[in-house]
């Protein structure tokens, strides 16, 4: 009988041992997301900055920059804008 009641003991610590990690891992899992979250939108903040920047810049070049080679850097500005558009 007390084998019985010891092999009952360990599969209860067992579950308990589950049921402990699967919790850690929920959590883990929760914070994780959270932090994913702020990342991403960090990420479009960032991206958001950078797009004004290009910009502003291209406004400028555009100002102090005349004839063909300005019509190619403002080409190339209007594209770095577009890939942060799309990024």
């Amino acid at each position: 009988m007390l084998e019985a009641l010891e092999s009952l003991l360990k599969e209860l610590q067992k579950n308990n041992q589950k049921v402990q990690i699967q919790t850690i891992g929920m959590a883990n899992k929760q914070a994780l997301t959270v932090l994913d979250k702020k990342v991403q939108q960090k990420g479009k903040e960032e991206i958001k900055e950078a797009k004004k920047s290009v910009l502003k810049s291209n406004h400028h070049l555009q100002e102090a920059i005349k004839g063909q080679f300005g019509q190619k850097v403002t080409q190339v500005l209007e594209k770095q804008e577009d890939v942060l558009t799309n990024f």
